[in-house]
């Protein structure tokens, strides 16, 4: 059996330990180098922005609640401002015009709710055409009651009859 000797140990233990040292100084003066070398500064940049980034947007919206709000905001390009229940819409552009138009909302119908609506406006039709027929039957008897004379009794003269 071979067995390394404690000669072959130390000798093995003290060159690790020397290698160890050896990267450690190694280190140091690397790091000692960096620190005396004049580390190089970025030139200090600022940029200032007065307008907001520009969009591909057309139109600028917001929320508005009366003509005096849209007066006082400004727009760099076509603004649309509408109040908060969508019943007025204002459209302001860059020169400053200010155009007011009054909204209604539009109710999309499928199709049983069409079908539904046709047949209530066929039936509104249909009771006034019978109320037209009805108004007219009865103002042509009336009219012919009217017109009808007695062959008994002469226009001129009274009736004896009691």
């Amino acid at each position: 059996m071979n067995y390394p000797t404690y000669a072959n140990n130390s000798q093995f233990y003290m060159q690790n330990l020397q290698d160890m040292r050896d990267r450690i100084d190694s280190q140091i003066r690397n790091y000692q180098q960096n620190q005396t070398q004049q580390p190089v500064t970025q030139p200090i940049t600022q940029n200032f922005q007065l307008a907001p980034n520009p969009t591909n947007n057309e139109l600028e919206a917001k929320y508005a609640d009366n003509i005096e709000a849209v007066k006082n905001t400004f727009v760099l390009k076509t603004g649309i401002f509408v109040n908060k229940d969508f019943s007025t819409l204002w459209v302001k552009d860059v020169t400053g015009r200010i155009r007011t138009f009054a909204t209604e909302e539009v109710i999309e119908m499928d199709e049983k709710d069409k079908e539904i609506y046709m047949l209530k406006r066929q039936l509104e039709e249909m009771k006034g055409m019978i109320e037209n027929d009805n108004k007219s039957d009865n103002t042509n008897v009336d009219d012919e009651i009217t017109k009808t004379k007695s062959s008994r009794v002469s226009s001129g003269k009274r009736s004896n009859a009691k």
